[in-house]
């Protein structure tokens, strides 16, 4: 008890170190606390913590390996366990972390709420669901607690439940608008039944230029474009993304001189020779433009019985952060890039193969949804050769004015101002043309106006593609089964839609700038 006493004195000062960013000073104390005690998680979980500010990934990465075995003492050390976890996407560690009865009894209910969001993000819904109904049992009326619930119900195709539960958020919280946004994608909205006056109140009632006006924003978009007012939808979506973009940071110069910079590194000599680790699932990449029908695609491919659906992860891009010794968020950047030839290519591949165990959910072919991955073909098809990679290609202006009218959570910072999303459209449809280049017959090019004209068709290309025996429950995206967390939810459950293209046609004259953008495409 002693040693622990004088480690939890060691940690403390560690901690007001980092706080006063002495790095040296902080080291020390964290190392001071864990010779004391070696199972100290508090100064594991803070000597990773300090690693990552300083920019030694691999470092942070193995003190919090060191820590993920040991059964934290208290409920807000698991939490601080889970974030690091999550930060790491260590998937497993992370669902054995927040299965901690003691967690889910004793935890404040909006810091339970908080884990809940984790674990889905990570596909873990059955324990995200067990997680939040302890929590609304705890306190029922926590609007945090409601609102994840009403996401997990929305999630699994319960849309009813879903609604119920957002109007009880919102009662408990009236200022948590995340509700009233979702609210709107639920269903279809009609001239009887909306939410349309009451989502102007609260736009009324909103602090201006804050994150629930953008909620609000998107939510009376949706309305109003459901019953047809094109006038006040686009009003609405304007403003929305004037608010949003001042919350964003992106650069459209960046992007273009990493493309550059990815064509240059990523040429066919250096593509040739790859990994020969072996991996025990095939992971089949679903990838493209944000709202390219990549959701879709999924769900049809998840319909297949040895098909899992990990959604969408980040487990590729936590390999290649560990190879790098850099993290960094949604895409590689220069640095890491300039690193990739001196890169362990089958560490990398070793890594991926440890998460796919968990990913693949025991099924021999399992799903990686995340469309930003189209950074990453050339380190897949290095690392995983025998990965599928499966782009999705929608109309310019369909893809883009979707993007446009979507309020993403802290990915696709391009997507509020017409011309930035232009040049990132630009950018994506150049990087790919490249690794149609050097990786000649590794990638399949799925037409979304193929797949929604005929799903049946374009499924056994798919499913021949992969390797897969076709199975006719791949055209049923409509079934009950599985879960569809992304922002096309509602959607995917509806069946296979036909009208969902030239949407941005009622709003022709407020998008010239995005048009002009993407002229090279209509020329």
């Amino acid at each position: 008890m002693t040693g622990t006493r004088s480690a939890d004195a060691r940690w403390m000062q560690g901690e007001a170190a980092a706080d006063r960013q002495q790095w040296s000073a902080a080291e020390a104390a964290y190392l001071d606390a864990l010779a004391l005690d070696p199972r100290h998680l508090p100064s594991l979980i803070g000597l990773s913590t300090l690693h990552s500010r300083q920019g030694k990934h691999v470092l942070a990465h193995a003190a919090l390996m060191r820590a993920s075995g040991i059964t934290p003492p208290h409920p807000s050390i698991t939490y601080g366990l889970a974030q690091r976890l999550r930060y790491f996407n260590e998937f497993a560690a992370l669902e054995r972390c927040l299965a901690d009865s003691r967690f889910a009894e004793t935890a404040p209910v909006h810091v339970l709420a908080r884990a809940v969001v984790m674990l889905s993000s990570i596909g873990a819904h059955e324990a995200a669901v067990k997680l939040a109904d302890r929590a609304v049992e705890r306190d029922p009326n926590s609007a945090a607690a409601l609102y994840v619930r009403g996401n997990l119900h929305l999630f699994s195709g319960e849309p009813e439940l879903a609604e119920l539960r957002y109007e009880q958020s919102l009662k408990a919280d009236p200022r948590l608008y995340q509700n009233a946004w979702m609210l709107a994608s639920v269903r279809t909205q009609t001239p009887e039944s909306n939410h349309i006056d009451r989502l102007r109140k609260q736009l009324s009632e909103a602090t201006p230029g804050k994150e629930g006006e953008a909620y609000l924003s998107y939510g009376l978009h949706k309305e109003l474009h459901d019953i047809g007012d094109y006038v006040g939808a686009w009003s609405a979506l304007e403003r929305g993304c004037r608010v949003k973009r001042t919350h964003v940071s992106y650069a459209p110069d960046e992007d273009e001189a990493l493309v550059d910079q990815a064509i240059a590194t990523f040429d066919a000599e250096f593509l040739r020779d790859t990994s020969q680790v072996e991996q025990a699932a095939v992971p089949i990449f679903i990838l493209g433009m944000h709202r390219s029908g990549t959701t879709l695609l999924e769900r049809m491919l998840s319909g297949h019985s040895n098909v899992a659906d990990a959604g969408e992860t980040g487990a590729f891009d936590a390999q290649v952060h560990l190879a790098a010794d850099r993290h960094y968020a949604n895409h590689f950047d220069a640095a890491v890039l300039a690193r990739v030839r001196g890169m362990d290519i089958d560490g990398i591949a070793r890594g991926y193969a440890k998460s796919a165990d968990w990913l693949s959910r025991g099924k021999p072919f399992f799903t990686e949804k995340l469309p930003m991955n189209f950074w990453n073909i050339g380190l897949i098809a290095k690392a995983l050769p025998q990965a599928k990679i499966i782009n999705l290609v929608r109309d310019p202006m369909d893809t883009c004015f979707s993007n446009l009218r979507t309020l993403f959570a802290g990915v696709a910072t391009y997507s509020y101002d017409q011309p930035e999303l232009a040049h990132f459209y630009l950018q994506y449809r150049r990087l790919m043309q490249h690794w149609l280049d050097v990786l000649p017959g590794r990638i399949l090019q799925v037409s979304y106006d193929d797949l929604v004209a005929a799903p049946e068709v374009v499924g056994q290309h798919v499913a021949e593609y992969c390797g897969l025996a076709y199975q006719s429950s791949i055209a049923d995206v409509s079934r009950s089964s599985g879960r569809v967390a992304t922002a096309s939810a509602a959607l995917a459950r509806e069946g296979i839609r036909r009208d969902r293209g030239m949407v941005w046609r009622n709003y022709e004259a407020r998008l010239a700038p995005l048009r002009a953008g993407l002229s090279s495409f209509y020329s």
